[in-house]
């Protein structure tokens, strides 16, 4: 199937591919070379990027580790405060790169913090959810790290999620349904309106189906699965095709080798699904998933003056009587 068949028909006469989990981790220095990546991307019907960049005014450069996996190799700022180069990154791709907000580093006044980043330019949120060490990470609980109870970790996870609520925002958030299943369901019950995707398939399909099969704003992608996408083509396809209408493409690519995204643009062309389920997983989905953050205007703040304030935690009955 040709690139142009995937990418024409439902939401937008040649709308292009969007991947939509990606990751920075990359200097603006190094601007000349992603901007030649996304050109090639752009090649293969890759339009669009939603790339997580993390922000840290609080850590040194020894804790500042803990919460990164020890594989990955940092081409970016020393102490992982990102904004600034990915945002410089987001304006010279002249919208190809959508920039999200990676929360795992955020304390203190999060509504205030959060929206003094999205009028900087930030489009959407990403998370992570780390309450203890036994993540399937490998890294440091967030608790651990910041010195405080997993019942402050989880409020300041609710207060995050109540933001994206009130601003329409996308949210990106790493969590393992097999392990942290509850909280998995305590937050899609308390912020049912929020377009969330819980990417790697939740970790494990078994245990994430349920909840797909549940909560219509809910989605996913196969970013990190490439392994298994190609060891596994006929379980994969199946997969996509029951959940055709939630899984996204994504590639967790990093952004100084971003054009790594198509690795995994040719293992979902070999899994053999139709035209239309390619169709939903590359365009049709992401952009329900992203919403307005795909079409803001950098120049413009994404709210106004008199902005409507998070619904109060715990609001609907299930975060009180469930976490606290």
């Amino acid at each position: 199937m040709s690139t142009s068949e995937t990418t024409m028909g439902e939401g937008g006469g040649g709308a292009g591919i969007i991947d939509v989990h990606a990751h920075c981790f990359t200097s603006k220095s190094l601007a000349g070379d992603v901007l030649r990546q996304l050109a090639m991307l752009r090649e293969r019907g890759i339009t669009r990027i939603a790339v997580a960049g993390m922000v840290n005014d609080r850590f040194d450069a020894e804790q500042i580790w803990g919460l990164v996996p020890d594989w990955v190799e940092n081409r970016g700022d020393g102490l992982f405060d990102e904004a600034s180069d990915l945002l410089e990154h987001a304006r010279l791709s002249k919208g190809a790169i959508v920039p999200l907000l990676d929360t795992r580093y955020l304390w203190g006044d999060v509504p205030g913090t959060l929206g003094r980043y999205l009028r900087q330019g930030f489009r959407g949120i990403k998370g992570i959810y780390l309450p203890d060490s036994e993540n399937d990470l490998g890294v440091k609980g967030v608790p651990d790290t910041f010195g405080i109870t997993v019942a402050e970790y989880r409020k300041r996870e609710w207060e995050i999620f109540a933001f994206a609520e009130a601003n329409d925002l996308p949210v990106l958030y790493h969590i393992d349904a097999r392990r942290y299943g509850d909280t998995m369901a305590a937050l899609l019950a308390d912020f049912p309106r929020v377009r969330v995707n819980f990417p790697h398939f939740g970790i494990g399909r078994k245990a994430f189906s349920p909840f797909l099969d549940r909560y219509p704003n809910l989605f996913t992608d196969f970013s990190g699965l490439l392994a298994h996408m190609r060891e596994n083509r006929e379980s994969y396809r199946d997969f996509i095709e029951q959940y055709q209408d939630r899984v996204c493409f994504g590639s967790d690519a990093i952004l100084y080798k971003v054009e790594g995204a198509a690795h995994y643009l040719d293992a979902l062309h070999d899994l053999g699904l139709s035209e239309e389920v390619l169709h939903k997983v590359c365009v049709g989905n992401p952009h329900r998933l992203m919403g307005s953050a795909l079409g803001a205007n950098p120049s413009q703040p994404p709210f106004a003056k008199g902005e409507p304030a998070p619904r109060s935690l715990g609001e609907g009955g299930s975060l009180k009587a469930s976490l606290f």
